[in-house]
């Protein structure tokens, strides 16, 4: 019967310790007034993925993980390796200040002894709140680089992209990107004879379209009024008369836009590594303007 008591009490000894490890994820002071390595280096950095990688990376070395997920309510980011079962498989949920983040998901490749799961979670208080600034650094970012109405990339994402493909073909001019500018032809009469609340319906309608066109890789932004620009990676000049003939095809069938007698040109070339994110614009507005010259509803590269 004492042996039997005896145990009990250090199972709930144990239970409560662990509740305590847990609890402190919830509060920031015990964070504050420590500082690691990890901490440290968790802190270099704002972006989510990388803050979620230098974890990753810690962590790995000092456990005997397979694979690890962060799940939150809007996204899954695979970290380390495949989950190819449920087993040893061990889930703890994120919280700052009571604010949930999300959960990470782990694999082991053997069942994690309470010392491990000590481990992590001293581990865990030290990822929490760099991984809140991340996340709300995100949010803030989302935010800055997407067109309010359409829900696209805006012009400041636009730019960006841009540079960051030209920076490439300087490293690597062998592969063809396609930009191509395009208008919506007639949707001044839109907004004329519909008000402009039936005009940004159509402009939402238009964006989801161009996305439901193209590939995964292929990227779209809303660059103002009835512009749009697609940024078409890995395309040959050919390819891109393709794609603006689906496009046309799509809005000519499209229960809901084909009621409202619009059509589309666009102007499109193929991306050097001399050219400026303006300089590109600029000559697709140019081929643009050219084919709506020419009579409209066309594309010219």
């Amino acid at each position: 019967m004492l042996n039997r008591a005896v145990a009990k009490t250090e199972s709930k000894a144990t239970e409560q310790k662990t509740q305590a490890i847990i609890s402190q994820l919830t509060s920031s002071a015990d964070l504050q007034s420590k500082s690691t390595p990890l901490t440290e280096r968790l802190q270099t950095s704002l972006d989510l993925h990388q803050v979620l990688s230098i974890y990753a990376e810690y962590m790995v070395q000092r456990l005997p993980v397979s694979a690890l997920q962060f799940i939150s309510d809007d996204q899954i980011i695979n970290l380390i390796g495949d989950y190819e079962s449920l087993e040893s498989e061990y889930s703890v949920m994120l919280y700052a200040d009571k604010e949930y983040l999300g959960q990470m998901v782990y694999q082991f490749k053997r069942q994690p002894s309470y010392v491990n799961k000590v481990r992590l979670e001293q581990m865990h208080r030290q990822l929490t709140f760099p991984l809140r600034n991340a996340i709300e650094f995100s949010r803030l970012r989302k935010v800055a680089i997407r067109d309010h109405l359409t829900g696209l990339g805006n012009r400041a994402l636009l730019d960006e992209t841009l540079e960051h493909i030209s920076a490439r073909l300087k490293r690597d001019n062998k592969q063809s990107h396609i930009v191509m500018l395009l208008d919506m032809d007639g949707f001044k009469n839109v907004n004329d004879r519909h008000g402009h609340q039936q005009g940004d319906e159509v402009l939402k309608l238009f964006g989801n379209l161009l996305q439901q066109q193209l590939r995964d890789t292929d990227r779209v932004f809303r660059y103002g009024g009835d512009e749009f620009v697609l940024i078409l990676e890995n395309t040959k000049p050919e390819q891109a008369e393709d794609v603006f003939l689906r496009i046309r095809d799509a809005l000519n069938n499209d229960i809901n836009l084909a009621t409202f007698n619009i059509g589309v040109s666009a102007g499109s070339l193929v991306m050097e590594n001399y050219h400026s994110p303006q300089d590109i614009i600029d000559e697709a507005d140019r081929r643009l303007y050219a084919a709506k010259v020419a009579g409209k509803n066309q594309h010219l590269s």
